[in-house]
């Protein structure tokens, strides 16, 4: 400590007032004793009082060359010499500033308390909102689940509803169709039926183009003359409506065939008298499905357990064999789902067959041509005794 002390006196300053005050303090001693030797009175005074002045003036000097060698020296002494009041106010300014940064410093330090508790009791609170979440989240995830779930539901019976509408819609407009196909019907006033074949015939295998469009066109002359005996008109008056690019397509995939292709003439709609009959034409692959003679249905009839239904009894046969044709290929008729016919004499003789005999029969049905997936399903009736009979 005392070292410190030591080292950081200002040695300069102190040696040059020591040597500035001694030479000075020589120099007036030499002066006064000069003027006393000499008796010299300054303003009437006597030379005892003179070297006394002299003396005082001496040490006025001195004085005044302290000051000055440590104005010069010292930078600390000129500023309080020069600049004492200005430091004083600048003291003064700045302890006033203290005080007020003090002041806020305590404002901040009761804001910041006041702060650090509401921020504890809003974490209190987040605490206790994020335990309540924890709490809640079972109950969210399964409303969201079940929010997925009614989603689901509903685009399902939206989809349901558009399938429905549309199904109304079209089911609007087949029985809007129905009902004008009525109508005409109990006018009587319809020449044709949608989906009604109104012609139809076989092409053979290799057939050339001039061929397939004869074919084509004995297919017009058959509408033609179904339409005219319907509604009693010409076949020259009758006039068929018919897409000419779905025709040739229709030939050309009829020509040069290697298998078999069969050819039916169709109304598209419903057609009243002195309309242009609309027609399209359907080609598909014919393949040979019985053979004249073959056995188509077999069964044994007792006449009586018949009695007077034979006529209901054959019918039913019949429509088994019709069946059986539809599910063995046979395409059937789009208008009535049939499939051939029956002469009505050999049906009706085999009715009297039934009704007349005494024992049990067996009726065959078979198949009095070859046929084709075309039809039509011509039959032959065979009646013979049952066996063991």
């Amino acid at each position: 400590m005392q070292l410190q002390l030591w080292s950081d006196m200002n040695w300069r300053l102190i040696l040059t007032l020591i040597v500035v005050s001694g030479i000075l303090a020589y120099l007036g001693d030499v002066l006064g004793m000069r003027i006393g030797k000499k008796r010299i009175s300054l303003f009437g005074l006597r030379p005892r009082d003179t070297s006394r002045l002299i003396t005082a003036i001496t040490g006025v000097f001195i004085s005044i060359a302290i000051l000055i060698t440590m104005t010069i020296i010292s930078e600390n002494v000129r500023t309080a010499l020069f600049s004492m009041k200005f430091i004083q106010g600048q003291l003064q300014s700045l302890t006033r500033d203290l005080q007020e940064s003090r002041s806020e410093s305590q404002l901040m330090a009761i804001n910041l308390l006041d702060s650090e508790k509401r921020l504890k009791e809003q974490e209190e609170k987040l605490l206790s909102v994020q335990k309540e979440l924890a709490t809640a989240q079972p109950l969210l995830d399964e409303i969201r689940q079940s929010l997925s779930t009614t989603q689901k539901e509903r685009d399902q019976l939206e989809d349901e509803k558009t399938a429905l509408s549309a199904s109304v819609e079209e089911l609007k407009s087949e029985a809007e169709e129905l009902r004008k196909g009525l109508i005409q019907i109990r006018s009587g006033r319809i020449a044709v039926f949608a989906k009604e074949i109104l012609g139809q015939m076989a092409v053979e295998p290799m057939s050339g183009r001039s061929e397939v469009e004869q074919i084509f066109q004995e297919l017009r002359r058959q509408a033609e003359y179904v339409i005219a005996a319907r509604t009693g008109l010409s076949p020259s008056e009758i006039v068929l409506a018919v897409d000419i690019e779905k025709e040739m397509e229709s030939i050309a995939s009829c020509t040069e065939q290697q298998g078999r292709k069969f050819i039916r003439t169709v109304a598209e709609a419903n057609a009243v008298f002195g309309e242009d009959i609309r027609i399209t034409y359907e080609v598909s692959d014919s393949v040979l499905v019985y053979r004249k003679g073959e056995v188509l249905y077999v069964q044994t009839v007792d006449p009586g357990a018949v009695g007077e239904n034979a006529e209901a009894e054959l019918h039913l046969i019949l429509r088994m064999v019709n069946r059986k044709a539809v599910q063995d290929s046979i395409k059937p008729d789009p208008a009535t789902g049939k499939v051939g016919a029956l002469d009505a004499t050999a049906f009706f003789e085999a009715v009297e067959t039934i009704r007349k005999a005494e024992s049990k029969l067996t009726v065959e049905i078979a198949a009095a041509d070859d046929i084709y997936t075309e039809g039509p399903v011509r039959v032959a009736l065979n009646l013979r005794p049952a066996e063991g009979q």
